[in-house]
Protein backbone atom coordinates (compact mmCIF):
# COMPACT_ATOMS: atom_id res chain seq x y z
CA UNK A 1 0.00 0.00 0.00
CA UNK A 2 1.92 3.49 -1.43
CA UNK A 3 2.46 5.41 2.02
CA UNK A 4 1.51 9.36 1.62
CA UNK A 5 4.18 11.41 1.86
CA UNK A 6 3.73 13.59 5.42
CA UNK A 7 4.37 17.64 4.85
CA UNK A 8 7.15 19.05 7.05
CA UNK A 9 5.15 20.71 10.11
CA UNK A 10 6.40 23.22 12.21
CA UNK A 11 7.67 22.48 15.72
CA UNK A 12 8.78 25.09 18.80
CA UNK A 13 12.39 25.11 19.18
CA UNK A 14 13.20 27.10 22.72
CA UNK A 15 9.58 28.61 23.20
CA UNK A 16 9.64 29.75 19.32
CA UNK A 17 7.13 28.47 17.04
CA UNK A 18 10.51 27.93 14.15
CA UNK A 19 10.46 25.96 11.51
CA UNK A 20 13.02 22.76 11.77
CA UNK A 21 16.21 22.76 10.29
CA UNK A 22 16.00 21.18 6.31
CA UNK A 23 18.48 18.38 7.32
CA UNK A 24 16.32 17.23 10.51
CA UNK A 25 13.14 17.45 8.02
CA UNK A 26 14.65 15.15 5.27
CA UNK A 27 15.62 12.96 7.54
CA UNK A 28 11.79 12.73 8.97
CA UNK A 29 10.28 12.68 5.24
CA UNK A 30 12.89 9.69 5.33
CA UNK A 31 11.70 7.79 8.14
CA UNK A 32 8.27 8.04 7.76
CA UNK A 33 8.09 6.92 3.99
CA UNK A 34 10.48 4.07 4.13
CA UNK A 35 9.38 0.69 3.33
CA UNK A 36 10.93 -1.06 5.81
CA UNK A 37 10.20 -0.63 9.64
CA UNK A 38 12.74 1.92 10.81
CA UNK A 39 12.40 3.85 14.61
CA UNK A 40 14.95 6.15 16.61
CA UNK A 41 15.49 5.53 20.09
CA UNK A 42 17.67 7.19 22.15
CA UNK A 43 20.41 5.04 24.47
CA UNK A 44 17.86 3.75 26.67
CA UNK A 45 16.28 2.47 24.00
CA UNK A 46 13.46 4.88 24.30
CA UNK A 47 11.43 5.31 21.05
CA UNK A 48 11.61 8.91 19.75
CA UNK A 49 9.84 8.14 16.62
CA UNK A 50 9.08 5.61 14.69
CA UNK A 51 7.22 4.92 11.04
CA UNK A 52 3.97 3.59 9.71
CA UNK A 53 5.64 0.03 8.99
CA UNK A 54 6.82 -0.30 12.63
CA UNK A 55 2.84 0.74 13.46
CA UNK A 56 2.18 -2.08 11.25
CA UNK A 57 4.77 -4.99 12.00
CA UNK A 58 4.03 -4.58 15.45
CA UNK A 59 -0.19 -3.61 15.72
CA UNK A 60 0.03 -0.62 18.07
CA UNK A 61 -0.97 2.75 16.96
CA UNK A 62 1.56 5.46 16.68
CA UNK A 63 1.04 7.16 19.74
CA UNK A 64 1.03 3.63 21.74
CA UNK A 65 5.24 3.26 20.55
CA UNK A 66 6.31 6.74 20.81
CA UNK A 67 8.24 6.98 24.44
CA UNK A 68 7.72 3.62 24.66
CA UNK A 69 11.08 1.45 26.11
CA UNK A 70 11.55 -0.95 22.87
CA UNK A 71 11.99 -3.24 26.23
CA UNK A 72 8.62 -3.46 26.10
CA UNK A 73 8.16 -5.08 23.12
CA UNK A 74 10.91 -7.58 23.45
CA UNK A 75 11.43 -11.03 26.00
CA UNK A 76 13.82 -10.80 29.44
CA UNK A 77 16.17 -12.86 27.24
CA UNK A 78 16.72 -10.38 24.78
CA UNK A 79 16.96 -7.19 26.83
CA UNK A 80 20.85 -8.26 27.41
CA UNK A 81 21.04 -9.03 23.12
CA UNK A 82 19.43 -5.12 22.67
CA UNK A 83 21.75 -3.66 25.22
CA UNK A 84 24.62 -5.26 23.51
CA UNK A 85 23.79 -3.86 20.16
CA UNK A 86 23.10 -0.14 21.98
CA UNK A 87 26.54 -0.53 23.48
CA UNK A 88 27.85 -1.69 19.85
CA UNK A 89 25.95 1.25 18.01
CA UNK A 90 27.89 3.79 20.28
CA UNK A 91 31.41 1.76 20.39
CA UNK A 92 31.30 0.98 16.16
CA UNK A 93 28.72 3.52 15.02
CA UNK A 94 26.40 0.51 14.09
CA UNK A 95 25.60 -2.68 14.37
CA UNK A 96 23.96 -5.87 12.01
CA UNK A 97 21.66 -8.45 12.07
CA UNK A 98 21.18 -8.90 15.95
CA UNK A 99 17.87 -11.11 16.36
CA UNK A 100 15.21 -9.75 18.08
CA UNK A 101 11.92 -11.33 19.06
CA UNK A 102 9.21 -8.49 19.93
CA UNK A 103 6.10 -9.08 20.72
CA UNK A 104 3.22 -7.78 19.07
CA UNK A 105 -0.45 -6.13 20.23
CA UNK A 106 -1.63 -9.55 19.31
CA UNK A 107 0.53 -11.25 21.20
CA UNK A 108 2.62 -13.02 18.20
CA UNK A 109 5.90 -13.03 18.60
CA UNK A 110 7.74 -12.04 15.13
CA UNK A 111 11.03 -12.81 14.54
CA UNK A 112 12.97 -10.18 13.16
CA UNK A 113 16.63 -8.76 12.44
CA UNK A 114 17.90 -5.33 13.49
CA UNK A 115 20.38 -3.61 11.72
CA UNK A 116 20.98 0.03 13.38
CA UNK A 117 23.34 3.41 12.94
CA UNK A 118 24.44 5.64 15.62
CA UNK A 119 22.03 8.69 15.76
CA UNK A 120 24.52 11.72 16.70
CA UNK A 121 24.53 15.49 17.74
CA UNK A 122 25.77 18.04 15.83
CA UNK A 123 28.79 17.70 17.85
CA UNK A 124 28.98 14.35 16.79
CA UNK A 125 28.62 12.60 19.79
CA UNK A 126 26.19 9.53 20.01
CA UNK A 127 22.62 10.27 20.92
CA UNK A 128 20.94 7.61 19.84
CA UNK A 129 19.75 4.91 17.43
CA UNK A 130 18.83 5.03 14.18
CA UNK A 131 17.08 1.15 13.71
CA UNK A 132 15.80 -0.94 10.96
CA UNK A 133 13.67 -4.05 11.78
CA UNK A 134 13.52 -6.41 9.04
CA UNK A 135 10.32 -8.94 9.39
CA UNK A 136 11.51 -12.34 9.26
CA UNK A 137 8.07 -14.66 9.08
CA UNK A 138 7.87 -15.09 5.41
CA UNK A 139 12.08 -16.25 5.31
CA UNK A 140 11.57 -18.76 8.38
CA UNK A 141 8.14 -20.32 7.16
CA UNK A 142 10.68 -21.31 4.18
CA UNK A 143 12.98 -22.56 6.36
CA UNK A 144 10.60 -24.31 7.94
CA UNK A 145 8.90 -25.84 4.68
CA UNK A 146 12.82 -26.97 3.56
CA UNK A 147 13.00 -29.01 6.67
CA UNK A 148 9.89 -30.54 6.23
CA UNK A 149 10.60 -31.39 2.66
CA UNK A 150 14.33 -32.77 3.86
CA UNK A 151 13.06 -34.83 6.51
CA UNK A 152 10.31 -36.35 4.10
CA UNK A 153 13.04 -36.76 1.21
CA UNK A 154 15.36 -38.33 4.11
CA UNK A 155 11.94 -40.51 5.11
CA UNK A 156 12.13 -41.74 1.47
CA UNK A 157 15.52 -42.74 1.13
CA UNK A 158 15.49 -44.82 4.00
CA UNK A 159 11.91 -46.71 2.29
CA UNK A 160 14.08 -46.57 -0.78
CA UNK A 161 17.60 -48.47 1.30
CA UNK A 162 14.66 -50.78 2.83
CA UNK A 163 13.52 -51.55 -0.40
CA UNK A 164 17.23 -52.20 -2.03
CA UNK A 165 17.83 -54.71 1.53
CA UNK A 166 15.00 -56.64 0.71
CA UNK A 167 15.40 -56.61 -3.21
CA UNK A 168 19.22 -57.38 -2.96
CA UNK A 169 18.84 -60.13 -0.17
CA UNK A 170 15.80 -62.02 -2.33
CA UNK A 171 18.23 -61.33 -5.59
CA UNK A 172 21.42 -63.53 -3.34
CA UNK A 173 18.74 -65.66 -1.90
CA UNK A 174 18.16 -66.27 -5.85
CA UNK A 175 21.86 -66.95 -6.85
CA UNK A 176 21.84 -68.88 -3.69
CA UNK A 177 19.44 -71.31 -4.52
CA UNK A 178 20.61 -71.36 -8.29
CA UNK A 179 24.20 -72.75 -7.09
CA UNK A 180 22.47 -75.55 -5.30
CA UNK A 181 20.70 -76.22 -7.96
CA UNK A 182 23.91 -76.42 -10.09
CA UNK A 183 25.20 -78.68 -7.17
CA UNK A 184 22.13 -80.82 -7.31
CA UNK A 185 21.99 -80.91 -10.81
CA UNK A 186 25.93 -82.06 -11.05
CA UNK A 187 25.45 -84.91 -8.07
CA UNK A 188 22.20 -86.12 -10.08
CA UNK A 189 24.60 -86.34 -13.27
CA UNK A 190 27.35 -88.19 -11.24
CA UNK A 191 25.15 -90.33 -9.93
CA UNK A 192 23.50 -91.23 -13.11
CA UNK A 193 26.87 -91.40 -14.94
CA UNK A 194 27.77 -94.19 -12.14
CA UNK A 195 24.50 -96.21 -12.70
CA UNK A 196 25.68 -96.42 -16.77
CA UNK A 197 28.66 -97.64 -16.15
CA UNK A 198 27.88 -100.37 -13.59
Amino acid sequence: MPRTVRSPTKHAVDGDDQTKPRSSLDAEIIIENAPDPVFVSDLEGKILQANDAVSELLGFRPDELLEQSLLRFISPEEVRDFTAALREVVERGLTRNAVLHPRSASDEVIPTILNASALRDPMGKVIGAIGILRDMRAYEKVVRDLEESKLELQEKILDLEKFEEVVVGRELKMIALEKEVERLQREVNQLKAELGRS
